[in-house]
């Protein structure tokens, strides 16, 4: 059994695959890495996969695409320690036999984390009054409140693993929970207390609205100056997704407004540059893409994706695959 790590980023490697973590995959299997801190393109891969039974990937690796399957005679196996696929492996790798699968379960948990915190900071005007105590000004208790998380009425759009994390991150403000998207049954709210409805009804209804689906041609651009006109006054809107999920130019002439606030974590540009308007309003909170670096649970991605081939070995389902249908549904970056 060989293994090839194509993960040349020393950082990544470092944070990835700690001497006890490589120690589990040692115990199974032989491992290659590709040169440290060194180009590493698709056409090397191709040269020397042929010799290799598993692949591991992460942010860098080059793309298993047709011109290196096509030397792959002994891989069954490729697992990316990060989120979607598609920068790794084209929809063809589905009419073989390899298994593909990422360490989303793990990420997920990282980011949803991050959406509450930037509901709670939003929520709270958490920037806004640390700005304020940094001036000089203090609060008005005779007239000053905050949105908060408890008892309030929270939108999600999109159903999968980090929605399912905020549901129960949330649970604590028992606030009441409504759920947009077309791959939630019914039963599976209904066991998870949470509303299934229509985007408009979320849009109106929800004191803070949070994005969680992925970025496709079909969601591109989807909350675009009428579904921001629908959230109502005061409402907070956050974005831990995919910035080009929502029209950036509608929103903000939205926030200029005063209308809503924003918490945002993810922009059409990036790295946003320091002139970007989204840094000079007062309601928007806006973070370098940040959502994934929980230490917890960023350094467990390649362990994750090291216990899914061990279970792939023994001849178990992993639990990060990827099927046809889920490549399909997955943000392109």
């Amino acid at each position: 059994m060989k293994t090839l790590i194509t993960i040349a980023n020393s950082d990544l490697r470092r944070m990835f695959f700690r001497p006890e973590v490589i120690a589990e995959l040692e115990a199974f299997s032989q491992i290659d890495w590709v040169e440290e801190d060194q180009p590493f393109k698709s056409h090397q891969l191709a040269e020397i996969i042929g010799g290799y039974d598993a692949c591991i990937t992460s942010w860098g690796s080059p793309k298993l695409d047709a011109d290196v399957l096509k030397w792959a005679e002994r891989l069954k196996f490729i697992g990316h320690a990060a989120g979607t696929v598609i920068p790794i492996v084209n929809d063809d790798v589905f009419d073989t036999s390899i298994t593909v699968t990422n360490a989303n379960k793990v990420l997920a948990q990282s980011t949803a984390e991050s959406a509450v915190a930037l509901m709670m900071a939003g929520a709270w005007r958490v920037c806004q009054y640390a700005e304020g105590v940094r001036g000089g000004v203090w609060s008005v208790n005779a007239k000053e409140t905050v949105l908060g998380l408890t008892g309030r009425t929270i939108g999600l759009l999109g159903f999968g693993e980090i929605s399912r994390q905020v549901i129960k991150l949330l649970a604590g403000f028992h606030p009441r929970i409504l759920v947009y998207s077309r791959y939630c049954k019914e039963s599976e709210a209904a066991e998870l207390g949470v509303e299934l409805v229509q985007l408009d009804e979320l849009l109106a209804q929800s004191d803070i609205v949070s994005l969680h689906n992925t970025w496709t041609p079909e969601t591109e651009g989807m909350i675009g100056a009428r579904e921001l006109g629908l959230i109502r006054d005061g409402a907070l809107l956050v974005n831990t997704a995919r910035g080009a999920i929502i029209n950036e130019e509608a929103l903000i002439n939205e926030l200029r407004s005063g209308r809503i606030s924003a918490a945002l974590d993810v922009y059409n540009q990036e790295p946003l540059p320091v002139s970007h308007p989204l840094l000079a309003l007062p309601n928007a909170i806006c973070l370098p893409h940040i959502g994934g670096y929980h230490g917890g649970f960023k350094e467990n991605m390649g362990r994750f994706v090291i216990r899914d081939l061990k279970r792939f070995l023994e001849g178990d389902v992993p639990e990060g695959r990827i099927s046809r249908e889920m490549y399909k549904r997955l943000t392109p970056r």
